[in-house]
């Protein structure tokens, strides 16, 4: 039971979305993040027990749909008891809380508002419409007021450009769940006549998220032009390509597409300030 315990996490979802903490707050602080490195540590632990926590109750709140849309990926009920899963998802919350407490109060408060945005939305999901999408972005876009809870800004060029990560985090991360909607749209059907199958159905939905992820990608590119260099430019311009080929392809194809874009631009804002400095 422990490894579908630890699959219920998803790590290939926890570990790279915890990564983008530390690369936000080494722009926040122009790369000084020497001085509070342990605060950096403890806040990445704490927001990797959040994320998990996050996913295993979203399992458990979703084994219904799940069934019908990946049933070979069901595992509670299946390889762990529902109430295993409820008490793993408590305990991670609760150690998310915890370590969290340790690095400061303002990281506290703020870790404990995500905890609360995640339980509604895995609560509540499938009942509220289009309000999901908008949920699931909000939430990957609380990695900047997180980071800024950990460190006070310094001044840098690269400042500048954290007015445009945020809004391109978030239409990213809204273009893919759209996606995701439109793939899982059978199950939350069966779920719910309030789901937002009801949209996510339509033609429109397509087209919007399909809208949604090229100006994502074009997005990308701005940094460059506020404080990010050449390096930067070169895998946002791979990040736009990317995105504008998920827009020729059906959703479970454009899907990873959007999920590499994430990853090619944190990975290429990091190496950037490493080569070229603040």
């Amino acid at each position: 039971m422990i490894v579908a315990l630890i699959r219920l996490m998803r790590p290939w979802y926890t570990v790279p979305i915890t990564a983008g903490l530390p690369v936000i707050i080494a722009y926040v602080t122009a790369g000084h993040i020497g001085p509070i490195c342990s605060d950096v540590i403890l806040a990445s632990l704490s927001l990797g027990c959040i994320i998990a926590a996050t996913y295993v109750l979203n399992d458990v709140c979703d084994v219904q749909a799940d069934r019908i849309n990946r049933p070979q990926h069901v595992l509670v009920g299946a390889r762990v008891p529902r109430m295993a899963a409820i008490l793993w998802s408590i305990v991670l919350f609760a150690a998310g809380l915890a370590v969290a407490a340790l690095c400061n109060l303002r990281f506290l408060a703020a870790a404990a508002g995500v905890c609360g945005l995640a339980v509604f939305y895995d609560l509540s999901s499938k009942r509220i419409g289009l309000l999901k999408v908008i949920l699931v972005a909000l939430l990957m876009t609380s990695l900047y007021p997180l980071a800024f809870a950990v460190a006070a800004p310094v001044d840098s060029p690269r400042l500048n450009s954290l007015y445009i990560f945020p809004v391109w985090l978030f239409f990213s991360a809204l273009s893919y769940e759209m996606l995701k909607d439109i793939r899982d749209a059978e199950g939350d059907a069966a779920v719910s006549a309030r789901s937002i199958a009801r949209h996510s159905r339509k033609p429109w939905f397509l087209a919007a998220a399909r809208v949604v992820a090229l100006m994502t990608g074009g997005m990308s590119v701005l940094p460059a032009a506020i404080g990010c260099g050449r390096i930067y430019l070169a895998t946002a311009l791979a990040a736009l390509a990317l995105m504008a080929a998920s827009t020729l392809n059906p959703p479970g194809r454009a899907i990873p597409l959007i999920y590499v874009q994430v990853f090619l631009v944190t990975a290429g804002s990091l190496v950037d300030l490493l080569v070229l400095g603040p």
